[in-house]
């Protein structure tokens, strides 16, 4: 019997679906743990930051890194796993793209602190600070990140496995490529050329819309495509690995698994698939101020187009306070 895989988990900024998701691939997980030993797991075992540091150079086979790089202590973390492993996997949409977290890049990190712990909407108390003095000693909390950037921004990442979280049928093809050593997975090979449209069930006419309506103004026919009945649907611009799971039951695409394969801007790509099908009937005879009533129906479309991928995206972050 050949030897077995040493196999890590680590989890950054992140809400901890993806520590979740890698249970959800039910008897499968039987055939895995047959395959690896799982050496380093902070969210089920109870590893120190000297534990790792004692590990030698490539002594994991695979580390799986997700969530977002929130933390300097994160960054610390990721680089000495990078000098512990052979393969780095930029696991989940927050590793690969930013994520949901990386919508915080519209403000600065003091910004954020301000709004969470001083404005009227949460309950006063006390404000973080980096260090207090209790009586067993000097306790120091990690600095925020300025902004959040992609896993690949800070080390070197052998493959991208975008979802959020990644779903089982993405798991049951990766684990058994990435732990195989006769199979070549190349960096991008985990993630679909194909969009969410074209692996949805419903089949898009692109037909003409006047504007974009909130999803809870129309009575969708499960039917007929959700972008056709003018509610804002990111299929276009997403990839696919989900096979559509969100339209199929009646919801839009919100964008989780980032764009497609070789697309760089998520909503780059979407803007020019809106601009096909939304605009004016009769434009060229309508003012200037009714042709922006119907663009103002693209509500938020930063927060929209961009709400797993800022920080992958060419924008990134807010350009005006950080560069001041």
């Amino acid at each position: 019997m050949s030897e077995k895989k040493k196999i890590g988990f680590y989890w950054c900024g992140a809400c901890g679906g993806c520590q979740v998701s890698i249970l959800d691939i039910d008897e499968m997980i039987l055939d895995v743990v047959e395959q690896v030993d799982i050496v380093f797991w902070p969210c089920a075992m109870d590893p120190k930051y000297e534990d790792v540091e004692a590990m030698e150079e490539n002594e994991i086979d695979v580390m799986f890194i997700n969530g977002s790089m929130r933390m300097e202590e994160n960054i610390e973390m990721v680089e000495l796993l990078r000098e512990k492993a052979k393969k780095v996997v930029a696991y989940g949409s927050c590793s690969v793209n930013g994520g949901l977290f990386g919508l915080g890049n519209l403000s600065t990190k003091d910004r954020l602190l301000e709004k969470g712990y001083t404005t009227k909407t949460t309950d006063e108390g006390p404000f973080p600070q980096r260090s207090s003095s209790v009586k067993e000693g000097e306790l120091t909390l990690p600095e925020l990140t300025e902004h959040i950037v992609p896993l690949e921004e800070i080390i070197d990442v052998d493959h991208h496995l975008p979802g959020c979280p990644p779903l089982p049928n993405q798991l049951e093809e990766a684990f058994p490529a990435l732990l195989d050593d006769e199979t070549e997975v190349g960096k991008y090979d985990l993630v679909s050329d194909k969009s969410v449209c074209d692996v949805c069930p419903m089949e898009r006419e692109e037909k003409k819309i006047e504007k974009l309506n909130p999803i809870q103004n129309v009575y969708l026919d499960p039917e007929e495509c959700i972008l056709d009945q003018g509610v804002l649907c990111m299929g276009p611009a997403t990839a696919g690995m989900c096979d559509a799971a969100c339209p199929e039951v009646g919801h839009p695409c919100v964008g989780c698994n980032g764009p497609v394969k070789n697309v760089k801007d998520q909503g780059s790509r979407m803007s020019s698939a809106l601009a096909s099908v939304i605009g004016a009937e009769g434009e060229e005879k309508k003012t200037e101020e009714e042709v922006m009533e119907v663009m103002k129906s693209i509500r938020d479309p930063t927060g929209s187009f961009y709400m797993f991928s800022l920080p992958s995206s060419i924008m990134q972050f807010r350009r005006g306070d950080l560069d001041e």
